[in-house]
């Protein structure tokens, strides 16, 4: 006899909207797109100060930020002369914590591992 299935904990997610999942992966898979989205963790900055953190041209910035805007990750908002860049979807904060927690605890096993002495590996 088969196990009965376990109610899904979420709905099925349609084709449309598993495209709008695959775009924004994509756009994250860059790194200097996550530089970005990093740097914009502790909240939002202005266009010179997201290229002092990221260390990218202005030009290659802009073009960045409108890749991560096309997606729904990013918003800017311009204020005269001034532009400021904020995280759009808070939901990306815990993306980033459950996966950056996650690879962190990754290195940091990997270098516990690394210290015990060869004996005991």
């Amino acid at each position: 006899m088969a196990t009965p299935r376990k109610p899904r904990q979420h709905p099925a997610l349609s084709e449309t909207q598993l495209e709008a999942v695959a775009r924004r992966f994509r756009a994250l898979a860059v790194p200097s797109r996550l530089r970005i989205v990093n740097a914009l963790m502790n909240g939002p900055l202005a266009m010179a100060e997201l290229a002092d953190e990221t260390g990218l041209a202005p030009s290659n910035l802009s073009r960045q930020i409108t890749e991560l805007e096309l997606v729904g990750c990013v918003l800017r908002e311009r204020s005269g002369r001034d532009v400021t860049v904020h995280i759009a979807d808070p939901t990306l904060h815990q993306l980033c914590e459950l996966v950056c927690g996650s690879l962190a605890k990754q290195v940091a096993d990997k270098n516990r591992e690394m210290q015990r002495p060869a004996s005991r590996r």
